[in-house]
């Protein structure tokens, strides 16, 4: 029965003592006004929100690229979290600290690839982040990762480019206008690859000997050209016969990507017979050398990019020759 005849029938059932002069007005009232209106039953059942545990992890991504998380992060938390959930196969609020731990140990030992503590450890992070936000949002009663304390791992220390090994690639590509441009404005700017991968030509200013990068969260900032750096862009930029906006360009590519950035940096560097040669290094070089020549850590953190000073300092090699050199100066 269609919800308007429902409704006539239920009226008229209540008219049923009037006279039937005054129902067949009503009825044929009711039947005019009604026909001009959509009607349905009103909904009493208790919604029930999809607290599955793939969908919550999407809502918590969702949160975190509000909150202006990188998509990389994003990819990382995702992809970390998934599998643990698709391992597990547990509602979120069954899921125990032993669970995680059983899970990371399996990552260790059973999961037919070795994975180091480094790898282990970054993973924990992941889920003790989404685990955190369950917990705060209501969805869980209590964090399982607040009990799992952080995975010791060997900090390797990572090494900046010599003044040597920055003359050799330049040199390797002295007869390539882009790939020299590429390695002075990584050198001097610290960007990130993927920032410097989104460059177009109208971000630089020449006059100013500077340009704004748009870095993780969609934060911009300002980073400063050298001159032997603008000198070599600008060289770059006027061989160049196409029209395009980007500011470094790939063989037949409107604009030179990610992998395509580390991979010119890599053969730089073996032709120059540089070990380790990647964009990175740049980055970490140029912030070791700032502090070595007495820059203020925060400005460096300005420059790279850095709301947490404990990752600048994470950047930054301190060599045993300054560390003597202070002692001297300041030991009785």
């Amino acid at each position: 029965m269609d919800i308007r005849d429902s409704i006539i029938e239920k009226v008229m059932g209540a008219l049923a003592k009037v006279g039937q002069e005054v129902s067949d007005i009503v009825q044929d009232t009711l039947i005019m006004v009604l026909n001009d209106y959509e009607i349905q039953e009103r909904c009493t059942e208790v919604a029930v929100p999809d607290t599955a545990p793939e969908s919550m992890l999407k809502k918590f991504i969702a949160t975190k690229r509000l909150e202006g998380m990188a998509e990389s992060t994003l990819a990382r938390y995702f992809d970390a979290n998934l599998k643990l959930l698709q391992f597990l196969r547990k509602d979120l609020s069954k899921i125990t600290t032993y669970d995680i731990r059983f899970y990371l140990s399996y990552r260790r030992e059973c999961s037919g690839r070795k994975v180091s503590n480094r790898t282990l450890d970054g993973m924990r992070r992941c889920y003790s982040s989404f685990f955190s936000w369950l917990n705060a949002e209501g969805i869980i009663p209590h964090n399982p990762c607040a009990g799992i304390k952080q995975i010791k791992y060997k900090k390797d220390v990572k090494k900046p480019f010599s003044a040597v090994d920055i003359e050799k690639m330049r040199k390797a590509c002295a007869d390539n206008a882009r790939d020299l441009a590429l390695i002075d404005f990584l050198y001097c700017t610290g960007c990130r690859v993927s920032e410097v991968a989104g460059l177009n030509i109208s971000d630089i200013d020449f006059e100013a000997m500077e340009c704004v990068v748009t870095g993780k969260g969609n934060k911009e900032r300002y980073v400063y050209l050298s001159e032997v750096a603008a000198m070599h862009l600008k060289e770059y930029l006027g061989s160049r016969k196409d029209d395009y906006e980007a500011l470094f360009t790939g063989k037949g590519t409107e604009r030179l990507q990610k992998n395509g950035i580390e991979a010119i940096v890599k053969n730089i560097g073996k032709k120059a017979g540089v070990d380790y040669a990647h964009p990175h290094r740049f980055r970490r070089t140029l912030a070791t050398n700032l502090l070595d020549r007495g820059m203020n850590i925060q400005d460096v953190a300005e420059i790279l990019g850095h709301a947490d000073l404990k990752t600048t300092q994470i950047y930054c090699y301190i060599s045993k020759k300054n560390v003597k050199a202070a002692f001297c100066k300041y030991a009785a």
